[in-house]
């Protein structure tokens, strides 16, 4: 453990799409697993939700003095939040995660663990490795899921084995440093793939993805062909040197 990576105060990005229930739930099950690091909880939250969602979103805030409520600046687009959200981010490391509950809230215990034991600068929640797995998840899409992160394995020299997966915890200087680009769900491979490029350490630890029982999800087939792309661009071009890890 460094000294560095013992002391975090995290900033939790919480993505918000007329969520209520699941949001509810999200934020409370993080709250209940915080050892005293959580700094701040930052609630990116789309114009266009529901008014029920903006009224849960005011109740948090006034119930938990870390729940802050960013009204997302630049639509549409999960991408254009998050950044918003990684922008102003005030903490030691960012923790991004969606409000449906497809993103399980304890594993974020879990990376801020294996960052204290490991002083690695991003950790991905992956649910392929043992004691991770999926629930209500389209057998077609599993399929393709593990053919891609097969391929885009390889193609990146690594074992990084959830590329794809919007669950993940950066350290503030990373990302800070690189420049994001992604506006829609593709930013969710750009936050893993970019620091493996640049030569960030990555390291990996096991999540539960559950299907989400409230909303309808916004990331179609065609949209996730964005994924393919930007994969690819990352991979081939140049790596910038001013977002590149400073070699010590």
């Amino acid at each position: 453990m460094t000294d560095a990576s013992s002391y975090i105060r995290l900033s939790i990005i919480i993505t918000v799409y007329s969520e209520t229930g699941a949001l509810v739930q999200t934020v409370e099950r993080l709250l209940k697993q915080d050892r005293d690091y959580i700094h701040e909880i930052l609630l990116v939250v789309s114009p266009f939700s529901s008014d029920a969602c903006m009224a849960v979103c005011r109740q948090l805030a006034e119930t938990h003095t870390l729940v802050t409520i960013l009204v997302q600046q630049k639509n549409p687009g999960v991408g254009l939040a998050l950044r918003q959200g990684m922008a102003a981010a005030t903490g030691t490391h960012v923790a991004v995660l969606s409000a449906d509950l497809e993103t399980e809230p304890e594993a974020v215990d879990r990376m801020v663990r294996k960052i204290q034991e490991s002083g690695c600068d991003v950790v991905v929640a992956n649910r392929w490795l043992p004691g991770g797995g999926f629930a209500r998840y389209n057998p077609v899409k599993l399929m393709a899921n593990w053919l891609f992160q097969q391929v885009f394995r390889r193609v990146y020299a690594t074992d990084v084995g959830d590329l794809t997966y919007g669950l993940k915890v950066l350290e503030k200087i990373v990302v800070d440093r690189i420049c994001w680009k992604a506006t829609l769900h593709e930013i969710f491979i750009e936050t893993t793939v970019k620091p493996i490029r640049y030569g960030y350490s990555v390291c990996q630890v096991p999540t539960f993805w559950t299907g989400r029982t409230e909303g309808v999800s916004r990331n179609s087939f065609f949209k996730n062909l964005r994924y393919v792309g930007l994969a690819l661009r990352v991979r081939w071009r140049p790596v910038p040197p001013d977002e590149a890890k400073p070699k010590k």
